[in-house]
Parts: structure tokens; sequence; C-alpha cells
């Protein structure tokens, strides 16, 4: 379950950057997070039986809210940004310095252990990261010869998404677990997604002029991706990521959930032309192998 659940990630992330690559990768993320919080309250409606997870202490409310801004509204907009820029599969395969982000912040904030195995593993991930974006990549399709400039900025953002990601993945953890709550994992990701839109709406207040793109989006080649990776990411993702965590060790799930820079190579070369090279190939399995040693203590 925890592969299905990377698998629809990776195709909902090319999906997400065909929409964003024929549109405004930031509308995309605008619309993406309210059509999203809509598929998970219906989910949460037919399995709990209410519209809403009530009982959730305030400390949970302000820790989710922060996880969801932080790594939901912030870091997915670099991330589209980036995948409709220099091509999903390249994007994902920075995003696979999240695991990093995330021990180091846990680190700063809830006193988690860093040993031996943890810092071999942040070593592990950087080299197989560096093995997946330093060699010579000329890349595929729409993303062939691009120019370094480009190709920085795209890498860029990809970064910031990572760090923006590992972040919101602890604040998300501190308002589960450490926010006098012990929190079911569906009922964060709905009130965490709720924060998220409404943090997007005041984006979208301060940026009206976003709203001139809308015209775009009613565009077939637009709209078909969009509710693909509407249906593949927040439905069917999440509920085979939180089926996975509730049937097998947490740790594990965790892993095999963080193999989307793998997954993702698959629809990246099918819609885009976009195959990976031998050293991506490597270097993204390398960092794999890294956040295995993170996760699996």
């Amino acid at each position: 379950m925890a592969l299905g659940a990377a698998l629809m990630w990776g195709f909902a992330v090319t999906f997400f950057g065909m929409a964003g690559r024929r549109a405004d990768p930031g509308l995309i993320n605008i619309l993406r997070l309210p059509l999203g919080l809509l598929v998970l309250v219906l989910i949460w409606l037919v399995s709990r039986g209410s519209l809403w997870p009530v009982g959730v202490p305030a400390g949970s409310h302000l820790w989710l809210g922060l996880s969801g801004t932080v790594g939901l509204t912030l870091g997915d907009s670099f991330l589209f940004h980036s995948a409709a820029t220099i091509g999903p599969r390249r994007a994902m395969a920075v995003l696979a310095a999240t695991p990093i982000f995330a021990a180091v912040s846990a680190w700063l904030m809830l006193g988690e252990a860093l040993d031996a195995r943890a810092l071999l593993g942040i070593a592990v991930i950087l080299a197989g990261i560096v093995l997946a974006t330093a060699f010579r990549d000329q890349g595929g399709g729409e993303f062939r010869d691009l120019p370094p400039a480009v190709l920085r900025r795209g890498l860029a953002g990809a970064l910031v998404c990572s760090v923006c990601s590992g972040v919101g993945n602890t604040f998300a953890k501190t308002g589960m677990t450490r926010a006098g709550a012990d929190l079911d994992p569906l009922a964060a990701t709905v009130v965490r997604m709720g924060w998220a839109t409404v943090a997007v709406v005041l984006l979208l207040w301060w940026n009206r002029r976003s709203l001139g793109n809308l015209r775009l989006v009613t565009k077939p080649r637009v709209v078909w991706p969009l509710i693909g990776g509407l249906m593949l990411g927040p439905s069917l993702g999440m509920i085979l990521a939180i089926s996975s965590i509730k049937a097998t060790d947490t740790g594990v799930a965790t892993v095999l959930m963080n193999t989307v820079p793998l997954t993702v190579l698959l629809p990246a070369w099918i819609f885009f032309r976009d195959p990976p090279t031998r050293p991506a190939v490597a270097g993204i399995l390398l960092a794999l192998t890294g956040a295995s040693l993170l996760f699996l203590r």
C-alpha cells in the first residue's frame, strides 16, 4: 500500500507539473489545495460520519496550521514551479533531501537524536542527490537542453521545497503528538490541508493578479491533468498512505512512501518523453538508501 501511495504521488506530481507548464504553476497549487481539501473532507465524512475532525486542541491547530502553510502552501508552490521548469524527474530527485531537513528540524525542535547512523544516512542522501543531479543530463522531450540558468533556478526551487517539506513534517509531528493530543493521521491531514487552504486564499487575496490567469485553467489540456493529479494525489494516494501507516511499521511505510523520486520516473518518461539517465537512477536509489538509514532506526 505504501508503494502504491508513492506510485500515485509520482503520477500526481507529473500531472500537476503538466498542468502548471500549460498554465500558471502557482495558480495550479492555489486551486489544488481547496479542491484537495474537498476530497479529504469527503473521505473523512464517509469514514468517520462527520464533516470535520472535532476535539482537536488549539495547540495542534497551531502546529498543523504552520505545517500546512510551510509545507503545502509555500513548499508545493516551489515544487510545481520547479516541475514545470525543469521537469518532475529532476525536481523530485532534489526532493529526496526532504528527510535530511526533517531529521535536522526534529533534532532542533523535538530533541530527537542524530546518532552516527542518522549522520551516515544524511551523508548517503547527499551523495545520491549529487550523483543524480551533478552529472551532465541533457534531459528529454520538453526539458531537453535547458539553459544552465533555468536549470539552476529549477533545482533551487526544488531544494526550497525540500526544506519546507522537511520542516513542515516536523511541525505536523509536533501537532499530532506533542501539543496535548494523539491525533489520528487522517484527522491531522484534514486539519493541515484546511489551514493550508486558508493560507493560500489569503495569498490569493494579496496577489489578486493571479485571478487573471483563471481562464487558462478552463482549457481541457489544463483541466484534465489537474483532475488526474487531484484524483491520484489527495484521494487515492492519501488513502493508501494512511492505510499503510496503520497496517505496517511506521518507519517501513515512511521509507516506501518516500520512493516518489523513483516512481515519478515512469510517468515523466511517458508524458514528457524525459527518460532518466543511469547516474540519475543510481543517485536516487542511493538517496533512498540513505533515507532508510534515517527512518529505520
